[in-house]
């Protein structure tokens, strides 16, 4: 494993689902910490990423909701996916103890954030 000192940072551009090309607007340039790629209980941490490829990002996810494009090509953009399908199933939540109601709003949050179908 390299020394963390001498790893470098990758700068990216970060556009969320509201950005306007030719404006500012929910535009970030900020760095990644980490990229590494998940294979199933393994995380290895990689240096470069081609096109295509699944991996994953530490540090970028207060930037972006559910969609958005990350390249660190700056005019690159993406349209936000539209979805035209219904969930299939619903469920009702509710904590078990109400003084955890604070847990189960931050847990749901996050669902929200990780699977654009919630």
């Amino acid at each position: 494993m390299r020394d963390l000192v001498t790893m470098k940072l990758l700068w990216v551009c970060i556009r969320g689902p509201n950005f306007t090309p030719g404006k500012k607007e929910d535009l970030y340039l900020k760095p990644v910490q980490r990229t590494f790629l998940m294979m199933g209980c393994y995380v290895e941490s990689i240096e470069d990423v081609p096109c295509g490829n699944i991996v994953g990002l530490v540090s970028v996810d207060q930037f972006l909701v559910k969609t958005g494009t990350i390249t660190t090509y700056e005019h690159a953009h993406m349209r936000v996916m539209k979805f035209s399908i219904s969930p299939v199933v619903r469920v009702a939540v509710q904590a078990k103890n109400p003084a955890d109601l604070s847990e189960l709003v931050e847990g749901l949050k996050r669902l929200a954030k990780s699977d654009p179908m919630v």
